[in-house]
């Protein structure tokens, strides 16, 4: 059974449900909570400047390149790159599927805790001391790796209340599922966001916020972090290189056009970050002028668990009885709503690339993608959770990313004559701006960065670097192993279709 067909109910209904969509697919916690905590880090506007500028020259081309792939290919990211580089690029694939499958097991649970702490707002059950509260008692963070501690039942809880949701939504077929969710929840996200950026100005001190957000501390632009920082919030926040724009993509019509719909979700992805950047520190400027604290001194790391589920609920305690827990509520639905449609991109792309190879209906599909999702997060609903998160972060939504990047554009602009040659790229005679970013400096700076990434990593060692590089070594072998069963999963039917066709 193929997927390829490009009947009416495997086909966005619209260009504007496929935007809406794939905005859904980018906008996750990246853009809600760590993006604002590297403004904050990395001096501002200093952050944003650069930011801005790897946006048109790396996401942009990228995002193209990935909807050109499943656009024309109508295929998902395994089957795509197996067209073009046989075994060896389905096992590529297959790698990218798998970090997805890793991501998402995380990804699932954190989305859990926007659940949970939407509830916690409601019923106002967050104490004083927000810090103590998430940490020992949500959380029941253990002191490593190594030390397992107890499961967080309200985690647990929240976690398989998003796999469920996640289930009812991603078994229908995309226009009655992902589109449909998608074209309502992320234009209420951006109304919800915006009208909440507006508000923030008027607390006490809160327009202060935007001097803090954009004025540059240009001494920064020197730092090798900031710039390091800039190009993986961008891949964390546009997912690049796991092929979920090319599983979105697949699902187009003739008429969509490509180049102009991922500059809309480009901009899209960023106005979000944006607005939410303007809340935040909106939010922090209030708590410096209410206590009379220095800003620089509020949040003492860049980390997205401490700004959402520390600093923020410490925020709502400024605002009142009855506004705290409106405004807690509204933060953490916003919050929800940018992580579960995040989760149902990770699982649409996972799911997709096993009903393709393994030939099998799209529910069976879903709920085999959505059980192991299930099984690999109760490993996060554990007290070392955190420290794992940690140690795995760097690799799957750093080092691996990377590579996934620098593979699509090396296979599908240079290897496979379908892409490159595709008139999208050129305006006459001429490469378009962003293609030639896309082929000559994009694999530039991503060659730089992941060299700079592996040379970190074999500096020392240390447990958690022991963690990614096992990971990556399994997750290797385990593609390898995917390639070979589905090979031979795919003689075996040909081999009993051509039986019962030889049988009188």
């Amino acid at each position: 059974m193929s997927n390829n067909k490009n009947s009416a109910d495997t086909t966005w209904r619209s260009q504007a449900g496929f935007i809406w969509s794939l905005i859904g697919s980018a906008v996750g916690f990246a853009n809600i909570l760590s993006f604002s905590a590297q403004v904050y880090k990395n001096g501002g506007g200093a952050f944003l400047i650069p930011y801005c500028m790897a946006l048109f020259i790396l996401g942009v081309p990228l995002l193209i390149l990935e909807g050109i792939i499943g656009h024309r290919m109508k295929s998902p990211l395994v089957s795509a790159y197996g067209s073009v580089w046989g075994r060896a690029g389905k096992t590529l694939g297959w790698l990218a599927v798998l970090a997805c499958l890793s991501i998402g097991g995380f990804y699932i649970v954190l989305t859990g805790y926007s659940v949970a702490y939407t509830y916690f707002s409601a019923v106002n059950a967050i104490p004083e001391d927000a810090k103590s509260f998430f940490i020992h008692s949500f959380l029941k963070t253990t002191s490593g790796i190594g030390d397992f501690g107890q499961l967080s039942i309200p985690i647990f809880i929240s976690t398989i209340a998003v796999a469920v949701v996640t289930w009812f939504v991603l078994s229908r077929n995309v226009r009655d599922g992902i589109e449909r969710i998608c074209s309502v929840f992320m234009p209420l996200l951006v109304v919800i966001m915006t009208v909440f950026a507006i508000i923030v100005n008027f607390l006490p001190g809160g327009i202060d916020g935007w001097y803090y957000y954009l004025k540059p501390d240009f001494t920064k632009l020197s730092d090798p972090g900031l710039w390091r920082d800039i190009f993986g919030q961008l891949f964390f926040s546009l997912s690049l290189g796991l092929g979920i724009v090319v599983g979105y993509s697949r699902h187009t019509g003739k008429t969509i056009n490509v180049p102009k719909a991922m500059m809309y979700v480009a901009l899209g992805d960023f106005a979000v970050s944006f607005i939410a950047g303007s809340v935040i520190f909106g939010c922090l400027a209030h708590v410096s002028y209410i206590q009379q604290i220095p800003f620089e001194s509020i949040l003492t790391s860049d980390s997205t668990f401490e700004i959402g589920f520390i600093v923020f609920p410490h925020i709502l305690k400024f605002f009142g009885p009855f506004l705290e827990q409106l405004v807690g509520v509204i933060f953490f639905f916003c919050i929800f709503i940018a992580g579960i449609t995040g989760v149902f991109s990770i699982v649409e792309s996972i799911a997709g690339n096993i009903e393709v190879e393994f030939q099998t209906s799209r529910k069976r599909a879903v709920s085999a993608t959505i059980f192991a999702v299930t099984m690999i997060a109760m490993l996060f609903c554990m007290g070392n959770a955190s420290h794992l998160i940690d140690a795995l972060v760097p690799m799957v939504m750093g080092t691996n990313m990377l590579i996934g990047g620098l593979a699509l554009i090396i296979v599908f602009q240079y290897a496979s004559r379908e892409i490159k040659n595709d008139s999208v790229w050129m305006k006459g005679n001429r490469l378009r701006p962003y293609t030639f970013c896309l082929k000559y400096i994009a694999p530039a700076l991503l060659g730089i960065i992941l060299i700079g990434n592996i040379s970190q990593e074999v500096q020392s060692f240390d447990l958690a670097k022991g963690v990614r590089w096992t990971w990556f070594i399994t997750a290797l072998f385990s593609a390898w192993v995917l390639t070979r069963t589905a090979e031979m999963r795919a003689r075996v039917r040909l081999n009993s279709y051509s039986l019962d066709n030889k049988m009188p």
